[in-house]
């Protein structure tokens, strides 16, 4: 009985003696963190908030000085962190939201700003004024041009082979496409963007027979409707999207006829619609902005499924710099495709932005940013690089200009041994696109 006694004072003691020292330890994180703000040391103040959370001592105050700190270091991304953390401890603070507001939009996470007005109280959002959401939001418009060096590699080329009986192929002249989208804000939480582009590519159609060369031109129109929405929700969003397709297009072909034993040249005329889809889902963590999309299509008479996983990280937590990395799956009629791509961006000015990009693997019947825009040629693209610039130069009116080269790879066929055989050519495209963002 004695030892029960003496085990329970000295365990009263210990607990007594442990409360005071946690409280005393308290009162000096609060004090010291207080002293650190008023002083706007912001760099000290960050490194002792995250020092003291590291040992335990995380509540709202100590969250809400540490966000300011990094926001005052204009270290957005780091400071959402910690005010998403604060207002998770206190969720009517205006301040907190305040800050939590503006370091999304700093950090280029405006979705999740928009769905966090929601939370705001009528006097925060008289003060903030939060721009309204707007039926019409923005409007958008690129076009441009392609050029193709395949014409000028066929002239150095005998289609027909070396038993000189036939050859034919269908060579690429060049491309024309413009684009207009509109992208709608239907709340806080969800918005949807479509557009329509009408895509022109010119063809060359050549065929050696009866001993001479029968020249055509001819004419793929492509019509293209694109719609997509973003649903915003607390820590992540979804954004599916659909992708219809209109080709048509007229090619001279040859069949040979037995009783004039000669070749009889046709026009066929040829239409079809394609589709692509895509989910996208997007999840933010500190510096890191992880996107995984699952696709599915149906492009040139082939089923498609294609998974893909990037990863953008912003090295400084700002967004004057990034690096996106992707990996793509790419199943078409049971064979598997890897495709790879890279992207670096940085800001050169106050209003000028800039991104070089590379992607290697083999892209037919590829479609990439959730399904926009589709790779549905029938010629392969082994690889492509580039560079954009983007000039948000006024308040409602952005620039851009991209400029992308391909290496691509084509096959013409010719006799051999009474069939034909498949001869494939490598060429190059390069393209060269304009656009302008109206934000109305």
């Amino acid at each position: 009985m004695c030892k029960r006694l003496i085990f329970s004072f000295l365990l009263f003691l210990f607990l007594r003696v442990s409360f005071a020292q946690d409280v005393s330890s308290f009162i000096v994180v609060e004090e010291t963190s207080t002293d650190l703000y008023i002083a706007k040391n912001w760099e000290a103040l960050a490194n002792y908030g995250n020092k003291a959370i590291g040992n335990g001592y995380d509540y709202f105050y100590l969250r809400l000085r540490l966000g300011i700190a990094y926001y005052e270091q204009k270290k957005y991304m780091k400071a959402v962190k910690h005010f998403e953390k604060a207002v998770k401890f206190n969720s009517s603070d205006k301040l907190a939201l305040e800050y939590l507001y503006y370091s999304y939009i700093f950090s280029a996470r405006e979705s999740e700003a928009r769905a966090l007005i929601s939370m705001f109280p009528i006097r925060l959002k008289y003060l903030i004024k939060p721009q309204k959401n707007k039926f019409f939001e923005c409007f958008s418009f690129e076009g441009g041009l392609a050029t193709s060096n395949q014409n000028r590699i066929f002239k150095n080329v005998d289609i027909n082979g070396p038993l000189n009986i036939y050859g034919e192929a269908s060579i690429n002249n060049g491309m024309s496409y413009w684009q207009a989208g509109f992208a709608h804000q239907l709340g806080n939480k969800f918005s949807v963007f479509h557009s329509y582009s009408d895509i022109k590519i010119n063809f060359i159609r050549k065929i050696n027979a009866n001993n001479k060369d029968t020249l055509d031109n001819y004419k793929l129109n492509q019509h293209d409707y694109y719609i997509s929405c973003v649903n915003q929700f607390k820590h992540f969003s979804i954004s599916p999207a659909l992708h219809l397709i209109s080709l048509n297009f007229g090619k001279l072909n040859a069949n040979y006829n037995l009783s004039d034993n000669k070749y009889i040249f046709n026009k066929k005329d040829t239409s079809f619609i394609n589709f692509a889809s895509s989910v996208s889902v997007i999840k933010n963590i500190g510096k890191y902005c992880h996107n995984l999309s699952f696709g599915f299509s149906q492009l040139n008479g082939f089923v498609q499924f294609q998974t893909a996983f990037a990863t953008t990280f912003y090295p400084f937590g700002k967004t004057n710099l990034y690096a996106t990395s992707s990996i793509i799956h790419l199943n078409e009629d049971y064979t598997n495709r890897i495709i790879i791509m890279q992207k670096i961006g940085f800001k050169i000015m106050p209003k000028l932005w800039a991104e070089f990009a590379l992607t290697y693997g083999n892209m037919k019947n590829y479609c990439e940013n959730n399904a926009f825009v589709v790779f549905n040629t029938e010629d392969k693209i082994l690889s492509k690089y580039g560079f954009s610039i983007n000039a948000p130069l006024f308040k409602h009116l952005e620039f851009s200009l991209r400029y992308t080269y391909f290496n691509r790879e084509n096959s013409y066929y010719r006799a051999s041994n009474f069939d034909l055989e498949e001869v494939k050519i490598n060429y190059k495209t390069q393209i060269l696109l304009g656009g302008i963002k109206w934000k109305l």
